[in-house]
C-alpha cells in the first residue's frame, strides 16, 4: 500500500530505533519500510535530493534546509580486545584512554565519534593517535578484537555480541550521543508523518 524509505547510519539491533520500526509495523503493517546504510553526510545529502524520507543520525546540526528533531541519547561504550589491560578494569575515564590508538570508520557514525574522541583526548593534553578505516560495523569489531586499536561506540550496538572484545562505559563521559530525526520541509507523505507522531511520542515518554 506504500513504502517508508529511512537512512539510519548506526546499529538497528534494539534500542529506540528497533522499538520504533516494530510499533510503526504494528500499526501500519501494509507499509513497507526501506532502509539505507551510509555515513551521515551520504543520507542527508539524500533527504535533499528527495530520495529518503527520513534519517536518524547522530549530532545533527548547521542543516538549516532540513527539519530536525531530537528524539533519544545514548551512551558512549568504548570498546576494547579481551586480555587488554583496560578490560578488567571496573572503572574505565578519558584519562585511561588518552593514550590508546583508536579505531573509527570512515562511514556510518564514523565522524561524529571521530570528532568526540579528538575533543575529549585533546581536553586532557594529549594529541589523539586515531585511525580511520573504510570498514563496516562488523569488521572494526573485529579489528578491534585483533588487538589493532580500540574504538568507541553508541550503546544501541552493546546487544550484538562480539567474540574477543569487552565493552566498558565511560565513568567521566557527561555527554551523550543525541539522536535525532532530519527530514525534507517539502515531505508530505502520510507515511512520513504517522511515523513521526509514534516517534513524538516515544520521545516524550522517555523524558
Amino acid at each position: 500500500m506504500g513504502r517508508l524509505t529511512i537512512g539510519v547510519h548506526g546499529s538497528i539491533a534494539s534500542g529506540f530505533l528497533t522499538e520504533l520500526r516494530h510499533r510503526y509495523r504494528f500499526e501500519h503493517p501494509a507499509i513497507e519500510q526501506v532502509i539505507t546504510e551510509g555515513p551521515s553526510s551520504q543520507i542527508i545529502a539524500m533527504i535533499r535530493d528527495d530520495r529518503l524520507d527520513v534519517a536518524f543520525v547522530v549530532n545533527a546540526r548547521n542543516l538549516p534546509d532540513c527539519h530536525s528533531r531530537h528524539l533519544w541519547s545514548e551512551d558512549f561504550i568504548v570498546v576494547v580486545p579481551s586480555g587488554h589491560r583496560l578490560a578488567v578494569k571496573e572503572t574505565i575515564t578519558w584519562l585511561d584512554l588518552v593514550s590508546e590508538s583508536f579505531l573509527v570508520r570512515y562511514g556510518g557514525a564514523g565522524p561524529q565519534m571521530f570528532a568526540h574522541i579528538v575533543r575529549r583526548v585533546t581536553e586532557r593534553g594529549q594529541s589523539p593517535c586515531i585511525h580511520r578505516r573504510d570498514v563496516g560495523r562488523d569488521t572494526l569489531m573485529h579489528m578491534v578484537a585483533a588487538k589493532e586499536g580500540i574504538t568507541l561506540t553508541s550503546e544501541a550496538a552493546t546487544p550484538v555480541p562480539f567474540p574477543g572484545v569487552v565493552l566498558r562505559s565511560i565513568a567521566d563521559e557527561t555527554e551523550k550521543a543525541r539522536f535525532s530525526a532530519v527530514w525534507s520541509p517539502h515531505n508530505r507523505s502520510p507515511a512520513l508523518r504517522h511515523l513521526m507522531d509514534i516517534a513524538i511520542g516515544m520521545s516524550r515518554s522517555e523524558q
